[in-house]
């Protein structure tokens, strides 16, 4: 793609760092230095120390939103859990390089499921060549690099084997994905799941809107009235509700009306399997 030169650009960085914390501080220093002749634009996003499943999701909520041309995205959640044994010298997940269908380059370390709910997005992916070991901070000291050769253009001799996206594991089913700012639980639980069976219309439906269904959580128990609409419960309820993430199928959600649903089952982590029943 030919970039203007001025023409502003936008990075989102979404990583298991703590909001404000020295690690976002010290990355987006170093993204700036090696971008100094770019206008650019950084969004720093933070999920949940290792926790692939939530970046998963924020990283597919982001990409597949409004963005300008040339978006860039890094994304850094690596629990270096590739093999259980003591990594050599502090070595971790690989970095690779994808582009999207609707046009945006990401630069992401392939660790759990990062990269699952893009996975049908994805038009090309590679491995890259770049150190992954020889430091407890590579986000820091060796991937903002690549980042800045993918926001100038010219990372092509760092761009290797080809990937099969297919590889890519599927995202966890029925489980606890996210907690926003207002203690609702997003689930993985799509819209279109309702009947049980994309096939078979007759199915019987996992829920009805309008009824009241019991959902368990870890070994938290309580009942919701199913529901489309996010706030059409009364103050104090628990509400079943498709959500506001999700795009073109949204993610359901509990909420708890003038509450945290979150605290309601006691801040579950996310891959902690949501179960309903009537």
């Amino acid at each position: 793609m030919l970039y203007i030169y001025g023409m502003k650009r936008l990075l989102h960085v979404v990583a298991d760092y703590a909001p404000m914390s020295q690690e976002f501080a010290e990355i987006q220093q170093r993204l700036w230095t090696l971008t100094w002749d770019l206008n650019l634009v950084i969004i720093p996003t933070s999920v949940p120390a290792m926790d692939t499943i939530g970046t998963g999701y924020l990283v597919s909520q982001i990409a597949r939103g409004p963005n300008p041309p040339g978006t860039v995205m890094y994304v850094n959640t690596a629990p270096r859990q590739e093999q259980r044994e003591a990594m050599n010298r502090n070595a971790g997940e690989k970095l690779v390089w994808a582009r999207l269908k609707r046009g945006v380059e990401l630069v992401a370390v392939n660790s759990g499921w990062s990269l699952s709910l893009l996975r049908d997005e994805i038009e090309e992916l590679r491995w890259l060549r770049v150190s992954h070991r020889g430091s407890q901070f590579r986000s820091r000291d060796f991937f903002p690099q690549v980042v800045a050769d993918v926001l100038h253009g010219r990372h092509e001799d760092r761009l290797l084997r080809e990937i099969d996206p297919a590889t890519i594991p599927d995202f966890p089913r029925d489980v606890v994905m996210w907690i926003d700012g207002f203690g609702n639980i997003k689930t993985s639980i799509r819209a279109s799941e309702r009947t049980g069976s994309s096939s078979d219309a007759a199915a019987d439906p996992r829920w009805r809107e309008g009824e009241k269904i019991h959902i368990t959580i870890g070994d938290r128990r309580a009942t919701a009235l199913a529901t489309g609409e996010v706030f059409s419960v009364d103050a104090g309820e628990l509400a079943w509700s498709v959500g506001s993430s999700g795009h073109d199928d949204r993610f359901m959600e509990i909420l708890l009306r003038g509450g945290s649903a979150a605290d309601l089952f006691g801040r579950p982590a996310a891959g902690t399997p949501v179960l309903l029943d009537g």
